[in-house]
């Protein structure tokens, strides 16, 4: 039986993919910062299906120490891991820095590079495994130069698009550095989902989210791709090895798409990986 690490799993997209996983028969890790909040996700996984073994870890993902703690903790209790799901999103409504870095890139990159890499003795022991990174077309407002740098003038949703971005390139580095590994990896846009993102957006971004809420996916389509490139099998996305699919490629509604941005280059996703390093 299949083991999967989700993290933000009590809620909104997290949930909707640790619940469909359950129904499919994959064990499940649920890596939750609010211990109140992932009792209640596990409660509600183990109700979908009682015969796979779900459990709760606890971890902030915006502090390393948490974060390396949590992936001791699993390589002391499971031999190997066959899905990783970084799930976890944070949409900052204002400026916080941690070491002269913004919060949200801590959350959405820092945090989910450092929880990988301590994780990839036990990917590596799968044999098989899948990274799937959840990401966002929301990268094109990010920029590679503003990585790990203070910048109190930048936009909410720029501090956003940076983690977003950060996620598509440590997609491509990972594929690259650890395929012989049998590691692959994937990057998705789940699509604008109802899942609670931008509640804390106040303003014109409030008053925006506001009038687009209604027309948002349900976290149960957001999950899907994410869903598919865990348990589709692996000689149907390794066909899939065009510039925008395959290991280390981008996806949408369980699709391969291409991606524009003008930092998508290898030297971009060394760089990144590189500096990831000082945190691990």
């Amino acid at each position: 039986m299949k083991t999967a690490l989700i993290t933000g799993a009590n809620a909104g997209i997290g949930l909707a993919t640790a619940k469909s996983l359950a129904r499919r028969g994959f064990n499940l890790i649920l890596l939750c910062r609010n211990k109140e909040k992932g009792e209640a996700a596990l409660a509600t996984v183990k109700r979908i299906n009682p015969a796979v073994t779900v459990e709760l870890l606890l971890a902030d993902l915006t502090d390393m120490d948490s974060a390396r703690r949590a992936a001791h903790q699993i390589s002391r209790t499971h031999k190997k891991l066959d899905v990783l799901i970084n799930n976890a999103g944070y949409s900052p409504d204002r400026m916080e820095f941690i070491n002269n870095i913004e919060k949200s890139f801590y959350a959405n990159h820092i945090g989910h590079f450092v929880l990988t890499y301590h994780l990839m003795e036990l990917l590596k022991a799968a044999g098989e495994a899948r990274v799937i990174n959840v990401s966002s077309m929301a990268y094109a407002l990010g920029n590679a130069s503003r990585f790990f740098q203070r910048n109190e003038s930048l936009s909410i949703l720029s501090a956003y698009g940076d983690g977003k971005l950060a996620n598509l390139l440590f997609t491509k580095e990972l594929a690259k550095r650890y395929a012989a590994s049998g590691i692959t990896a994937y990057a998705v846009h789940p699509g604008v989902v109802d899942s609670g993102f931008g509640t804390n957006f106040t303003g014109a971004y409030g008053f925006m989210m506001t009038l687009a809420r209604p027309f948002m996916r349900t976290p149960e389509r957001g999950a899907e791709t994410s869903v598919y490139l865990a348990t589709a099998p692996l000689a149907v996305l390794t066909k899939m090895n065009g510039k925008a699919g395959g290991s280390g490629g981008f996806f949408a509604d369980s699709r391969p798409k291409s991606i524009s941005h003008s930092d998508n280059t290898n030297r971009q996703a060394a760089d990144l990986w590189t500096k990831s390093l000082a945190f691990v």
